[in-house]
C-alpha cells in the first residue's frame, strides 16, 4: 500500500538529458525559465498571496527581478513543470526579502509540483553548500551539468549529489499499540517513531531490527517495506517500514544516550496525550507522520495550542 507523501507528489520532468548542455543563468536571462528561490538551510520563498484554497504558493521570479537575483548566487536547473523549465536560485534569507517558510512546515500544504520542485532545489542547495572541495586532492570544485555535478579544478574528479540511506519504522505490539520515542536532542515532549542510518555493508531490513534493538531493546519480527521519501534536512533517503514486536507486550528500555524515553501508545492513549499537549507529533511533511496517520486512521489530533498541525 502506498502512502500519501506530501513532498513526492507532482509531475516534474527532471529532463536529465538537458543537464549537460543547459546553462541555468542563460535560461533566466532569456526569460525561458520559471525561477524559484531557496535558502540552503531548508527555506523556500513563498508568494505573499495564497492560492484560492488558502494553500501557500512558491514564489516565481520573473524579468529583471529574476536576473538581479542571479548576481552572486548559485543557480541550478531543476527540471520541467507545466511545460516550462524551472531554475532554482540559492540565496540567504538575509539577501532576499519576502515570506520565507521552512519546507518541513509548509511542504504538506503546497501544490504537488511546488512541493517536488522545492524538495529537489533544497536537496541540491544543501549539497552545494557542503561540497566545495575535492575529497581526493582538496582543490576547489566547480559546478557543472546545471548544478547536478561538481568537477575538481585540479584533478578533474567528477562528483554527484548523494543521499544517505536511512530507515524509519512504525513498530506495533500484538495489541496494535504503536511505539514512540523521545530523542535527547529534541524539544521536550516531541516524539517520533524509530529511525536510523544504514551502515556500510548493511541491508535496510537488518538496519530496522538493529536500530529498534539498540535504541529501545525491543526485538521485532521481519519488517515490511512501505515507501520511501527523500528528506533533504539530513541528506537522507528515508525508507519506511512497518514491523511487529516478537513478544506480545514488550517494555521498551531507552538506551539513555540517544533515546531518553520510549513507550507504546494505543490510539486512545495517543489521542489524549496529543490533545493535552503532553506530547507532540512529527510534522505533516514527514514520512513519520504519514506512517502514523495510516496507523491512526486519520489526521493526528492537534494540541491545545494548535501544535502538531505543521
Amino acid at each position: 500500500m502506498s502512502l500519501d507523501l506530501p513532498l513526492v507528489r507532482g509531475h516534474v520532468d527532471p529532463a536529465v538529458a538537458l543537464r549537460e548542455s543547459v546553462a541555468p543563468g542563460a535560461l533566466v536571462r532569456a526569460g525561458e525559465a520559471d525561477v524559484i528561490v531557496v535558502d540552503p538551510s531548508g527555506f523556500v520563498l513563498l508568494d505573499e498571496a495564497e492560492a484560492p484554497s488558502g494553500a501557500p504558493v512558491v514564489h516565481r521570479l520573473v524579468g529583471d527581478e529574476a536576473t538581479r537575483a542571479l548576481e552572486g548566487a548559485t543557480a541550478s536547473f531543476i527540471g520541467v513543470a507545466r511545460g516550462r523549465s524551472v531554475v532554482a536560485i540559492e540565496t540567504s534569507r538575509d539577501e532576499a526579502r519576502g515570506r520565507w517558510e521552512h519546507l518541513r512546515a509548509v511542504g504538506w500544504q503546497l501544490d504537488g509540483d511546488d512541493a517536488a520542485l522545492a524538495l529537489t532545489a533544497l536537496a541540491l542547495a544543501g549539497w552545494h553548500v557542503n561540497y566545495r572541495f575535492c575529497p581526493r586532492c582538496g582543490a576547489p570544485v566547480q559546478l557543472v551539468s546545471g548544478g547536478w555535478a561538481a568537477r575538481c579544478e585540479m584533478c578533474d574528479r567528477l562528483e554527484y549529489p548523494r543521499q544517505d540511506p536511512a530507515i524509519i519504522v512504525l513498530v506495533q505490539d500484538h495489541d496494535g499499540r504503536v511505539l514512540l520515542a523521545h530523542n535527547a536532542l529534541w524539544r521536550p515532549g516531541f516524539v517520533s517513531i524509530i529511525a536510523g542510518y544504514v551502515e556500510a555493508g548493511e541491508s535496510p531490513d537488518v538496519t530496522v531490527a538493529r536500530e529498534v534493538a539498540e535504541e529501545v531493546r525491543v526485538e521485532i519480527e521481519t519488517p515490511t517495506y512501505v515507501a520511501t521519501q527523500p528528506w533533504p534536512f539530513g541528506r537522507s533517503q528515508m525508507m519506511g517500514y512497518r514491523a511487529r514486536t516478537a513478544s506480545p507486550r514488550p517494555t521498551p528500555q531507552a538506551d539513555g544516550v540517544e533515546i531518553e524515553w520510549a513507550r507504546f501508545y494505543s490510539r486512545d492513549e495517543l489521542t489524549r496525550a496529543l490533545e493535552s499537549g503532553e506530547i507532540s507529533a512529527p510534522g505533516r511533511a514527514s514520512i513519520a507522520y504519514a506512517l502514523l496517520r495510516e496507523w491512526y486512521g486519520r489526521d493526528l489530533p492537534s494540541g491545545p495550542d494548535g501544535a502538531g498541525r505543521n
